[in-house]
């Protein structure tokens, strides 16, 4: 019974990555879709919706961190965090 595991796995591992190197495209639509449909079951329409705009939310200042530049009410927060209470000392 192990063995057929084994081969069931290898065939699909065997099939991703023939899919994934011939239609990129289509594997990642097929990817999101599914993740995207997951998430409505569990959750529901309104907390999915929210989730993913905290994500796409947090991929952007992520990206503009890493690109050095922040938005200009971003870059108040920061500065106003990370300075605050340091001329005490």
């Amino acid at each position: 019974m192990s063995s057929f595991w084994r081969s069931l796995g290898e065939r699909i591992t065997e099939i991703s990555e023939w899919s994934i190197e011939n239609h990129p495209g289509k594997s990642l639509g097929l990817l999101s879709g599914f993740l995207l449909a997951l998430l409505l079951i569990i959750f529901g329409f309104l907390q999915t919706v929210l989730l993913i705009a905290l994500s796409c939310t947090g991929y952007y200042l992520g990206k503009c961190w890493d690109d050095g530049r922040l938005p200009p009410w971003l870059n108040k927060i920061v500065h106003r965090i990370s300075f605050r209470g340091k001329d005490r000392y």
